[in-house]
């Protein structure tokens, strides 16, 4: 049995409490504040946060240019891991000393966060927290779109867009599982040498080669039956571009931060399908397509088959460091603040 947990009426957070123009200045601005704790529902966990994993959306958030436009005030960043500390009376997952890592549309930059009981899974026993905490967003995202959206099958062709980072990396590794032939398309030889480690079969540069040239090479031809496009921009145009017939191009975001102009011709002449994915959105109107996407993150991520790629990891008082490796485009995977320090691996 865990000891109850002693807490103050106060925790820090990181806060948003206005919308800037450029990535730089809403940096600058963010602010480290003491929050009142608040208390539970029925349904909801309270969790000690150990290490929060950043993604450029949480960028584009301070600058009011991402699909979720939140209020300022509000706490950053989306996903994070680390231990429950109370539960409410009608929870049943989790116990109060469980390692958890969780997804919300705001809030992980922070000592702690409560989170409603189908956002939160239990952490793979093996992994520590800083790798953890990249687990969420990037993978569920993955499994959702390649196997619940696309139905991704075995021996199909997969191209991820921006290979490189949390999102890319992530998108192999499930793709790989699902038995798809990935090709990794990011635009430096760095960024592509991690897409290799995490298992790409194949990788395009796509600021030195032409992407269409390429593909056509490496599949003979007859192009990709599935596009994982987290970029958008010039990246996006290029991909319609390496479609098939009958192909299913999954719209997963826009880290380029230009929404591209889609020519619906072209899935007219090509045939194939444009497929919106929002994990989250989804999970929460199909429950049954959350407890299988969980259970499969869960069975994964315990075999040590699921391992986030961990580029720099920054202390809570270098929160604003951590952000502009992401604002300048130089994050290799996931880039990681700590708040704490656990050395047991919950």
């Amino acid at each position: 049995m865990h000891p109850p947990v002693k807490m103050s009426e106060t925790y820090k957070a990181v806060q948003c409490t206005k919308l800037y123009k450029g990535f730089d200045e809403a940096v600058e601005k963010l602010e480290m504040v003491n929050l009142k704790r608040e208390p539970l529902s029925p349904d909801q966990i309270r969790v000690k946060i150990y290490a929060t994993s950043l993604n450029y959306f949480d960028l584009l958030m301070l600058v009011g240019r991402y699909q979720i436009k939140p209020d300022p005030p509000f706490t950053i960043c989306t996903e994070a891991s680390g231990e429950v500390i109370e539960i409410g009376s009608e929870i049943s997952r989790f116990k109060v000393g469980d390692g958890v890592i969780f997804g919300l549309q705001v809030g992980s930059m922070a000592e702690e966060a409560i989170i409603e009981e189908p956002f939160a899974c239990k952490k793979p026993s093996s992994m520590d927290h800083v790798h953890a905490s990249g687990l969420f967003v990037g993978f569920t995202t993955a499994y959702h779109g390649l196997a619940q959206r696309a139905h991704i099958q075995k021996g199909e062709y997969l191209l991820v867009t921006g290979a490189g980072g949390g999102m890319g990396t992530a998108a192999i590794q499930i793709g790989k599982l699902l038995g798809a032939i990935v090709i990794a398309a990011a635009g430096s030889p760095e960024k592509l040498n991690v897409a290799k480690r995490m298992g790409a079969d194949f990788l395009v540069n796509y600021s030195t080669e032409d992407m269409k040239q390429k593909v056509s090479e490496i599949t003979g031809g007859k192009f990709v039956d599935v596009i994982y496009e987290n970029v958008g921009g010039e990246i996006f145009d290029k991909s319609v571009r390496c479609m098939a017939d009958n192909g299913r191009l999954l719209v997963i975001g826009f880290a380029s931060g230009t929404i591209p102009k889609f020519s619906i011709n072209l899935a007219l002449v090509k045939g194939f399908s444009l497929v919106g994915v929002r994990a989250g959105a989804q999970m929460t109107l199909h429950p049954e397509l959350a407890r299988e996407m969980y259970q499969k993150i869960d069975e994964w991520g315990l075999q040590g088959k699921l391992i986030p790629y961990v580029d720099q990891v920054f202390d809570k008082e270098n929160f604003r460091d951590a952000l502009k490796i992401l604002s300048h485009n130089k994050a290799l995977g996931k880039v990681v603040v700590k708040w704490a320090v656990h050395h047991a691996k919950l």
